[in-house]
């Protein structure tokens, strides 16, 4: 009895560790995209990563970070969020584009993709797999040059989730 007690009692320290070690494995977009794979999106050189991993309760991950060009108006922004709380993600999902511009749907990434240009020269891709949303945007460029892109580091960003 005593015996396994014991078992009981090591398997569910190590289950537990295990558990938390994954649990804590977070997505840091700038280890993914690097500035150098900013440059090369954005056309021009970039000053470095600018932004923040926040944990949160309940499961709660962002990680939110911007490449800004060194001259001009150019941009590259991303944001990873684990939202934690089942069904909160597909909820934020359905709402967008939160600016009500118009979308277009994408295949092939995640469960579902939209493209959102708009009028401030801000296009969007924003990518739902299961309870996350990865949101890239790139400013400063066409809206048709960009989506190529974009695509390329939502598969990038998707590979490391």
């Amino acid at each position: 009895m005593k015996r396994k007690l014991i078992n009981v009692v090591v398997g569910t320290a190590v289950a537990v560790s295990t558990c938390s070690a994954f649990a804590g494995d977070k997505i840091d977009v700038p280890k993914v995209i690097t500035k150098s794979d900013a440059e090369k999106i954005l056309g021009a050189s970039v000053k470095n990563a600018k932004g923040r991993n926040q944990n949160g309760t309940d499961g709660y991950y962002d990680s939110e970070w911007s490449y800004y060009a060194i001259k001009g108006d150019k941009a590259l922004i991303f944001e990873v969020l684990y939202a934690g709380k089942p069904g909160l993600a597909p909820t934020m999902f359905s709402i967008l584009p939160a600016d009500g511009s118009k979308s277009t749907p994408i295949d092939g990434l995640g469960e579902k993709a939209i493209f959102c240009p708009n009028e401030t020269h801000m296009a969007m891709l924003h990518v739902l797999k299961g309870n996350i949303l990865v949101t890239i945007g790139i400013h400063g460029l066409p809206a048709n040059a960009v989506l190529d892109g974009e695509k390329s580091m939502a598969t990038k960003i998707l590979a490391n989730l």
